[in-house]
């Protein structure tokens, strides 16, 4: 498979539905069942194991679906495509929003990081459940 098609990483119909919402520019309120600074600490977090290319440590991290979606292939390919980056240097912003799945009525929190590299800028999407389980990762 082509690199760019693993650049979405958990297919969750909430995660979609978030990137939706973020990108049309309507984006709800953090739940109060988060706490705003321990999400964006996970998905700086998040941002780490990528980095440090620590395929147990993302795994440990997430909730089902996305555990059985990081296949080793599937990381390595993600480990390349942000090293084509050069070295991390620092993430640049970081916001946070909330969103709910239709469907289930999950609440979700959902991150936007703009991670500076030596090469390139890449945003990640991440997304948590309530228990603070990584539910969805884009990158672009």
């Amino acid at each position: 498979m082509k690199k760019s098609g693993f650049k979405l990483l958990g297919i969750l119909a909430g995660a979609v539905m978030m990137c939706c919402a973020l990108l049309a520019g309507c984006t709800p309120p953090l739940s109060s069942d988060f706490n705003e600074e321990d999400v964006k600490s996970a998905a700086e977090n998040v941002i780490t194991l990528i980095n440090s290319q620590d395929s147990e440590g993302l795994k440990a991290i997430c909730n089902v679906q996305m555990r059985q979606a990081l296949t080793d292939d599937l990381l390595d390919q993600i480990y390349e495509a942000i090293g084509e980056g050069g070295q991390f240097k620092s993430i640049k912003d970081i916001s946070v929003s909330g969103a709910k799945d239709k469907s289930s009525g999950e609440e979700f929190a959902m991150v936007v990081a703009k991670a500076e590299y030596e090469i390139r800028t890449f945003i990640f999407t991440i997304t948590f459940t309530k228990q603070m389980k990584l539910a969805g990762l884009y990158y672009k």
